[in-house]
């Protein structure tokens, strides 16, 4: 009894773990996935949301094996759509590791996303640290960006549409009343 428990523990442990591989090269694309997968590492990633020509941006850190995150990816599409032209950017970033590019890829097809969408490139610590270091790195993790990349809010955890959009409302009415 003991040695099947044993074994069985040793069987989950190999199943969950990973095999390190050697970081790529940050912003570049996955050739032969649809949609388009930038890999790009934390610090890339914070000088694209920077750069952005929105007033607002709504990063939002998901991962496939996270189920809240799969949850809530209609809402953010939903107010992706819904909040496009009027200067609001939604952005993707998945936490999976590139070498899982291919669930990653299947999972936005069954969503129908047709726009690149990011994902992780480099170490974890680093993400944490470009994005916001009082992050804890738990998934989902949302962070909305002023013009220029100043971190207006985030949070850690699922949300609904209502708190999206409230979010990005508060953004856009912080910019109108920024001379």
């Amino acid at each position: 009894m003991r040695r099947g428990f044993i074994a069985l523990m040793l069987s989950a442990i190999a199943a969950c773990s990973h095999v390190a591989t050697p970081d790529p090269a940050p912003t570049a694309a996955i050739a032969g996935e649809d949609p388009e997968l930038r890999l790009v590492g934390g610090r890339e990633l914070r000088a694209e949301l920077a750069s952005a020509d929105v007033d607002v941006v709504l990063l939002n850190v998901w991962a496939t094996w996270c189920v809240t995150c799969r949850e809530e990816f209609p809402d953010l599409l939903r107010l992706r759509r819904d909040y496009r032209d009027r200067g609001v950017a939604v952005e993707f970033l998945s936490g999976d590791f590139p070498s899982h590019s291919a669930d990653v890829s299947a999972f936005l097809r069954e969503l129908e996303v047709d726009f690149p969408t990011y994902l992780k490139a480099g170490k974890d610590m680093e993400l944490i640290e470009a994005l916001h270091p009082e992050w804890s790195g738990a998934l989902p993790a949302t962070f909305v960006f002023a013009r220029g990349g100043a971190v207006v809010q985030w949070w850690e955890g699922a949300a609904s549409y209502e708190t999206f959009a409230a979010a990005v409302e508060a953004a856009l009415a912080r910019k109108r009343s920024t001379p």
